[in-house]
């Protein structure tokens, strides 16, 4: 049919003549996204005329996400509401009272503990629901949910008492969506570390996100997989992690007719900014492993900028440790999540 498997994700489909059409398959479910409705009923028809299928109509629900549009605001809206509803219902917390933040700053998480009874308790099915949650739709919980993923093995009371939580916390904000629109169509990164903040391994958390037409589009909280020696050095494996992303999301960004030379990244560590314009060696930088030296050779190829920002403007904080209230409910404003009133 003409369709060409994108470089950076092959199971988009792209096909630039006569018209722009982008399929998005997932196995046996298609999305179809394109301005011209000639195309999109010719489209259709030849895929349903060797495979059994149905046309299920403009899209409002996709691989668990719910997709709201607003013709009159110009906004398209993903949540998982039904999913948050149904969590709520099989853990018994559709009453609960909500959290405002899904892990408190109190909230120190480590391998000691009374052990779970996992044949009562099903941790592990619940942090994979609130994982597919984090992942989808729901950055503001990826950091809560990351930290508790570490104990799949062996949960203990307090680990089953954070998510219930999270469940929580969730159940105050089944509404919230990331929203997309067309007022401010340039893209946003911020990159944060979180130094030595695993109690267990004292390995430091990377945190980035990076935000397009208002709403989050990638991001990420993840364990480092070495100990920094510094906060530096922290913030330096932080900025690769970005860095990383970034260049697939520009190549992505290509394929799709989107303009995007080089991508602005937001840290709050002027000396990881410096070690990554300046190939100066220092005690705190002589001994980073020379994987992360790919970092500097991309920001000295303009691919990518660095542009430093204070930390209470840092919106990556949220993914990398628990935070306070009002900052919290910052970086989740910043992301695009908020709740989502549905007008027929």
């Amino acid at each position: 049919m003409g369709f060409e498997p994108s470089t950076a994700d092959p199971a988009l489909f792209i096909k630039t003549s006569p018209t722009q059409i982008y399929l998005l398959t997932y196995v046996d479910d298609i999305l179809i996204i394109t301005g011209d409705k000639q195309a999109l009923a010719y489209t259709k028809a030849k895929l349903l005329t060797p495979f059994e299928g149905r046309d299920l109509g403009p899209a409002t629900f996709f691989l668990g996400m719910d997709i709201h549009r607003d013709r009159q605001a110009r906004t398209i809206s993903l949540g998982q509401s039904r999913l948050v509803t149904d969590l709520l219902d099989k853990y018994g917390m559709t009453e609960s009272k909500p959290l405002s933040i899904p892990l408190s700053t109190g909230t120190k998480l480590s391998n000691e503990g009374e052990p779970l009874d996992t044949s009562v308790h099903t941790y592990s099915h619940l942090i994979g629901s609130l994982m597919y949650l984090s992942v989808c739709t729901r950055p503001d919980i990826a950091q809560a949910v990351g930290a508790l993923a570490r104990y799949m093995a062996q949960p203990t009371t307090t680990h089953w008492a954070a998510a219930k939580g999270v469940l929580r916390y969730i159940a105050g904000t089944a509404s919230c969506s990331i929203t997309f629109g067309t007022s401010n169509l340039s893209m946003e990164a911020y990159c944060d570390a979180d130094y030595a903040g695993d109690i267990d391994t004292r390995r430091s958390t990377t945190g980035y996100v990076f935000i397009l037409a208002g709403g989050a589009i990638s991001w990420s909280s993840r364990l480092q997989p070495t100990v920094a020696a510094s906060t530096t050095e922290a913030e330096y494996m932080a900025a690769t992690a970005a860095i990383k992303e970034a260049l697939w999301v520009r190549r992505l960004l290509n394929e799709l007719k989107m303009d995007t030379n080089t991508i602005t990244i937001k840290a709050d560590s002027q000396s990881a900014i410096k070690l990554l314009k300046n190939p100066v060696i220092s005690m705190r930088s002589k001994h980073i492993d020379v994987i992360y030296h790919f970092a500097r050779e991309r920001v000295t190829r303009n691919d990518v900028a660095f542009e430093y920002i204070r930390t209470d403007e840092m919106v990556a904080d949220a993914l990398t440790k628990p935070l306070p209230t009002n900052k919290f409910q910052f970086c989740r404003t910043a992301m695009g999540i908020n709740n989502v009133t549905k007008t027929e």
